[in-house]
């Protein structure tokens, strides 16, 4: 084969390389841009963690208690006593928006009596101080049955419905005396809270929020992102490296022999 043809073909195949090469890295670049954006400017300004006070910055917004898990995945149970309202929250136990107990099983109802705050669950009655200290809990061995609700009659006897009838607390709650089905003043229906309590008990259940530094450092390894962030960032990382490397091998090989017979066609002019 004579040597302009094999200059020829290497000329072709180089063009050809070039090509590909300049179309994956356009590629590249593109779909990597967002996370490349992304991971530039969080490395940016974790560098400056202290200097900007990002520890002591909190977030605390529904967005980042979803993102994070700290928003309940259920609503409150809220039922007004005496007027007063006793909540419920995924365990946490509310009075007038006060914690009062934690780790508890569903409301079914409550009521007030004297300093005393009863509180009924399906299987056990439990007895707290105003100040949110227990006093006793009665489980199921101790009870006429299954608590389906719980009230207070207006002369402020404590009551439960079972399945098997409707009882009264007697003897400081230990015995119950049998009592007719008849409706009486009760908690035992649920009723929307005022929006200063829900707020207050939401409040409780997210806690402090984040700091902001922690927010955005997990962005930065994308951990925010869920169990494949992390492996996306990865690649963005690993995409800057491309463009780089591809960045340089971008230079055409011919370009040296092209500048060289530019400058013997100035010559012959």
């Amino acid at each position: 084969m004579p040597r302009s043809q094999n200059n020829i073909k290497k000329k072709t195949n180089g063009k050809i390389r070039q090509k590909t090469l300049r179309r994956w890295h356009r590629w590249v670049g593109f779909t990597s841009l967002f996370f490349v954006l992304i991971l530039s400017i969080t490395g940016l300004i974790l560098n400056r963690t202290e200097k900007l006070g990002l520890t002591q910055i909190r977030v605390q917004n529904e967005v980042v208690s979803t993102l994070y898990g700290l928003s309940p995945t259920t609503p409150p149970i809220h039922f007004k006593i005496k007027g007063h309202w006793m909540s419920w929250l995924e365990g946490r136990l509310y009075l007038d928006g006060a914690l009062l107990a934690q780790n508890t099983d569903r409301l079914v109802g409550g009521a007030l009596l004297d300093d005393l705050t009863i509180v009924g669950t399906e299987n056990s009655l439990s007895l707290y101080m105003s100040d949110g200290a227990l006093v006793e809990t009665l489980d199921s061995g101790s009870l006429p049955g299954q608590i389906t609700a719980l009230g207070q009659s207006d002369t402020g006897d404590v009551w439960i419905d079972t399945p098997n009838g409707r009882f009264k607390a007697t003897d400081d709650f230990m015995a119950w005396a049998p009592l007719p089905a008849a409706p009486s003043p009760s908690s035992d229906q649920t009723e929307p809270a005022p929006d200063k309590i829900s707020e207050k008990i939401l409040l409780d259940f997210q806690g402090q929020g984040i700091t902001l530094s922690r927010l955005i450092l997990d962005l930065h390894s994308g951990h925010i992102m869920g169990s494949f962030g992390p492996y996306l960032m990865d690649l963005a990382a690993i995409s800057l490296i491309f463009l780089g490397l591809t960045g340089l091998m971008k230079r055409r090989p011919g370009d040296k022999n092209r500048r060289k017979d530019d400058k013997d066609r100035r010559k012959r002019k």
